[in-house]
């Protein structure tokens, strides 16, 4: 009985011996991050930067929804985040040249970086670049150059402006006997960051389509000069409720923009907000101009990944929902938000087409 245990030892170890020489020889293929492996290769993702406006990311609009569109695509592809937030507009070409240095694309967020990257995407032709609101601009030039290595996002804002302007107009149309907080001078306003494209569009497509609801309406429309100062935006929106009477202050001023709706909100208006639904700032908004920068953002990286990235100029508008208008709030009569999607039919089938300059 002895010697029967004994050999059982034996076999055993020989057995434990041969299944660890066999662990040491093999070979396996693992994959980290969010990469795959098949057939003993890794995927990896291609590195992403994007650099913001002075806004930041966290002006509860532009900047912000863009670098939300950012972090999705960096949770899906599991680049490493590089963030640059711009202090200063003499940072740009700085900051975008250190994207360039540590990415495989770079996203500029903003039409005032139509210059610098312009300048930086010519130093670093093998690196590819995406402007929101942009396109490559030589230095003293007003006209969009076509690079390979810039993708321009453009987006039709004055459609999202127009949707809100109906709103408003008609709530002027309808008075005090449904609106029962107008101040009764049929008079509605707009606060404009800097004067620049994609803020005027808003603004004209706001101040036709008011009109075009209630030709009688007076638009006010003044600009703060900045993206950032809350103080001078709140300023200018209190001075036209002060001595206008203004009703419904829509800003399109970004970060400073916010300042606007404080105002309108401490006098007893109403606000409309831009690019974000921004209801949550104050229950006094009634609405927001919707852009989808963080859907054009997202996509653009997402294309980029998938090795599809494009030059071709892309324009995000109502037909692709690319703009919109937010959830009304309660104080919105039914006729007017019914207005709004009465105009979003028209410009959809293309009967009526909301100008991007604003008239006079």
């Amino acid at each position: 009985m002895r010697r029967y245990g004994n050999l059982t030892i034996i076999a055993s170890l020989i057995t434990i011996f041969t299944m660890l020489l066999t662990g040491c020889g093999s070979s396996s293929t693992t994959s980290s991050g969010n990469g795959s492996s098949s057939g003993g290769t890794t995927k990896t993702a291609k590195t992403v930067a994007i650099v913001t406006d002075t806004g930041g990311i966290n002006d509860q609009g532009f900047n912000q929804l863009a670098y939300e569109g950012y972090t999705k695509a960096r949770k899906e592809f599991g680049y490493t985040e590089k963030l640059i937030q711009t202090q200063s507009a003499s940072d740009y070409v700085a900051n975008l040249t250190q994207a360039a240095q540590s990415a495989d694309l770079v996203i500029a967020v903003g039409f005032l970086m139509d210059s610098a990257i312009d300048q930086v995407a010519k130093q670093y032709p093998s690196k590819d670049f995406a402007i929101v609101d942009g396109c490559a601009t030589p230095l003293n030039s007003s006209n969009c150059e076509t690079l390979p290595n810039v993708a321009p996002l453009s987006f039709k804002e004055q459609e999202a402006g127009c949707l809100v302007g109906a709103i408003a107009g008609q709530m002027e149309v309808d008075g005090k006997s449904q609106v029962p907080k107008l101040l009764g001078k049929n008079t509605i306003a707009a606060v404009g960051g800097l004067s620049i494209p994609p803020v005027n569009h808003y603004i004209a497509g706001y101040k036709y389509c008011a009109q075009k609801v209630d030709p009688g309406v007076k638009v006010l429309v003044n600009y703060s000069q900045t993206f950032n100062d809350t103080a001078k935006c709140k300023d200018i929106a209190t001075s036209q409720i002060n001595q206008y009477q203004a009703d419904i202050i829509f800003q399109v001023a970004g970060g400073c923009g916010i300042g606007a709706l404080d105002g309108a909100d401490q006098k007893g208006v109403y606000g409309i907000g831009v690019d974000s639904d921004q209801h949550a700032v104050h229950s006094s908004v009634i609405t927001s101009a919707i852009k989808r920068v963080d859907t054009a953002v997202y996509d653009t990286i997402k294309g980029f990944q998938n090795g599809k990235y494009s030059n071709a100029p892309s324009a995000f508008d109502l037909k692709v929902d690319g703009v919109g208008y937010a959830p009304v709030s309660k104080d919105v009569p039914a006729n007017a938000k019914q207005k709004a999607e009465d105009f979003a039919t028209q410009i959809k089938n293309g009967t009526l087409t909301p100008p991007d300059t604003i008239s006079a």
